[in-house]
Parts: C-alpha cells; structure tokens; sequence
C-alpha cells in the first residue's frame, strides 16, 4: 500500500462544481493512503481578513456564476473502481487550521431555518485551539472542536452536467455529516469508472442540522484518509460506521422522504449485515434508531438514521 501527499493549489481543487467531466489529479490503487489539506471557502477568501461585506460580495459572485462556495481537493481517481462498486473511506486523522468563521447570510438570501426572523447578515470569527480543541462564545461559552469534512464524495454518473457544490446527492458531496470525524468510515456507492473521489468544507464543529446555513468554517490542515474499493455488493446512497453506530443517510428536499430513504437503507443493512428479517428489522428501527436531522439548508435535506453496535453480539461491519 502506498501513501500519497495532495496540497491545495490551484491545479488540485474544483472551484464550487462537481462536474463528472473533471480529470482526476491523481490515480491511486485500492486500499492506498491519501494525506490532503483543503481550501476555504470562495476560492480560500475565507480567512481572517475577510469582512462581512466581503463575504457577502464573493457569496453573491458565486452565486450568479452557479458555483457553491466550497473548494473542492480532487476528483482523485482510483484504479480499480468501476460503476455499481463501494468506496470505503476509513477517516484516519483530521487537523484543523487555527481559525474558522460562521456566517448569518440577509434573510432574503439565506437557506437558513430562522432567516425569516434573523435577518440581518453577521459575520463571526473564531480562534480555534489546537492543543485544548476548543474554540470559544463570548466570554463564557466553551465549544469543543469536533473536526469533519462536510463534504466527501464520488463524481455523479458520467454524462450528468457539472452541478453546485452546495447540493448533496446520492454521490454524496454536501452531507455535512458532524458523525464523521476521524476514526469513522463512509461508505460511497460508485458511479463513474474510478470512482472521482474529492473532498473539502472543512467544519471545525457543527449541531446536526446546521440551522444557519453554515457550520464553524475551516479549512484541514491534514486530512489522512484510506480508500478502499469493495465489490460484490452494492449500496444506493452514503452509509457510515463509528466506532458504536452504523449509520445510514437519506437526502431529499422533503425531510420526511429523506427519513425514509434512511429508515430503508438501515433495514437493509441490518437483514444484510446483522441476518435478521426485514420485519424485525423495521421494529428494531422504531426501538433503537435515532433519526437525526443531518442538515435542512442545502436545497437537498439530510436525515442520517444511527443504529448502537452494543445491542449486537455479531460484531459484523456494513
């Protein structure tokens, strides 16, 4: 197994888009290491200078250009993926920068859950720290850094047109996932020959949901992640596994399609991992899943459903 070492640069990232036309940068083998570092957002604007007008200008220019606002390392390719395969993402190491921004977009313009109430735009910096993984709120709220990347995904099927950044698909890209910090695995169902993997929207800390339209905004100093190709099965969206759930996402502009879509992925990861049937699996759900609200303000909702390991005694993986 060979270890790879992507920088951020103007060569390696895709500005806004994800567009199956885009020529990997780099052709790994199965089961091979990549260690990457990512942009912030609006082409790496999104530092410590920027102001809220700013802001405000490049989110507009984007906008009108029909590009999202995350800078995107990839697509890498690797070798041996072909359509109807999974990718196996094992989330090895995640290092943060030291600052992140959030942003309140003007209620007109915002996807935000309460933008009809909080309309008036605001910009915040953070100081995040490294040592202690904290960040701060005023003067006595203490945040602790959950690192992840809110976006990770494979290229849509060939032939599809080059589309935003902002909106997730059964590819998955935008999923702003919060549970899928380092020591957990995605599970990517493939489309295009090599799979076209590409990450980026480093979060330093988010709620599921992300009510404002945005999380603690970052970029990852490191991101050290393994990729795998399986074969002989097949997934039809994203699923996940931590160290004591397995996870199954739904993505939908309707919350309640996309609940289901997660309920129906668990129960078949339950009869395909666990032997159960289908009917002891949709009960076990009402008994023991947690349906979560991953995020609702990227045009395309997200339900992940989380099912404990504990109750098990097989310890099999999805």
């Amino acid at each position: 197994m060979t270890t790879h070492t992507i920088h951020a640069s103007a060569a390696t990232i895709q500005r806004g888009l994800i567009s199956p036309q885009a020529p990997p940068i780099l052709t790994i083998a199965s089961g091979d290491t990549v260690i990457l570092d990512t942009w912030a957002m609006w082409d790496n604007a999104g530092d410590a200078s920027l102001d809220l007008a700013g802001a405000l200008a490049l989110r507009d220019r984007f906008r009108a250009e029909g590009r999202g606002p995350h800078s995107l390392t990839g697509p890498i390719a690797i070798a041996q993926a072909r359509p109807g395969d999974i990718l196996k993402v094992e989330i090895e190491r995640l290092e943060v920068a030291d600052h992140g921004i959030n942003v309140i977009f003007p209620g007109k313009q915002s996807r935000g859950l309460l933008a009809d109430i909080f309309e008036e735009a605001e910009l915040r910096h953070f100081v995040l720290d490294g040592r202690t993984m904290t960040t701060t709120l005023g003067n006595h709220i203490t945040i602790p850094l959950r690192p992840f990347l809110g976006i990770m995904g494979v290229s849509p099927p060939t032939g599809e047109p080059p589309r935003s950044s902002a909106i997730p698909g059964d590819f998955g890209g935008n999923i702003d996932c919060a549970d899928l910090v380092a020591g957990s695995i995605l599970y990517l169902p493939v489309f295009a020959e090599g799979a076209g993997f590409f990450v980026g929207d480093a979060h330093a800390a988010q709620g599921s949901g992300e009510v404002v339209q945005t999380a603690l905004e970052t970029t990852m100093k490191v991101a050290q992640l393994r990729l795998t190709v399986l074969t002989g099965r097949s997934i039809k969206r994203p699923r996940a596994e931590t160290p004591d759930h397995f996870i199954t996402m739904g993505l939908d502009q309707d919350l309640r399609e996309a609940a289901r879509q997660a309920v129906l992925d668990m129960i078949d990861l339950l009869v395909d991992a666990q032997g159960i049937g289908r009917r002891d699996a949709y009960a076990l759900c009402s008994l023991q899943a947690d349906l979560l609200v991953t995020q609702l303000v990227n045009g395309v909702n997200g339900i992940h459903a989380r099912m404990p390991k504990a109750i098990f005694r097989k310890g099999r993986r999805l």
